[in-house]
């Protein structure tokens, strides 16, 4: 129960912080390389304290990483972290193939009805 509600909240983190333009761009922009912050901030038309912020709302929801630069071991990389999307990507993927099928016997049904119907209209004429 523990174990579903903490998967829960990591699913609740993911999708809050998909919900942000930037933090998608930003998303983006690190499946290229990884980059530090100030690298990254680069492309943003924002404080290096707002980009630092939403890689705090992406590192929580796991999206991303920091490690340590192998260059000097004191700055910090920005890496993607795929675990929590797939994740996410596989909750959709349930849901999308649970309503799929719903809306196939909605549509079978209702193509059976409208046949049926078709059928009856037929009979009174003859």
């Amino acid at each position: 129960m523990v174990e579903l509600k903490k998967k829960e909240q990591i699913l609740d983190r993911v999708f809050s912080a998909l919900a942000d333009n930037s933090r998608r761009q930003m998303l983006v922009r690190l499946r290229k390389e990884s980059l530090s912050i100030s690298e990254l901030a680069e492309s943003f038309s924002m404080t290096f304290a707002g980009v630092a912020k939403h890689i705090e709302v992406l590192t929580e929801a796991q999206l991303v990483r920091k490690v340590r630069a192998i260059e000097d071991g004191r700055s910090f990389r920005l890496e993607l972290q795929n675990q929590t999307l797939s994740e996410a990507t596989d909750w959709i993927h349930y849901h999308q193939r649970f309503w799929t099928n719903q809306l196939d016997k909605l549509e079978s049904f209702i193509e059976e009805k409208e046949n049926g119907s078709k059928v009856t209209k037929n009979r009174k004429k003859n």
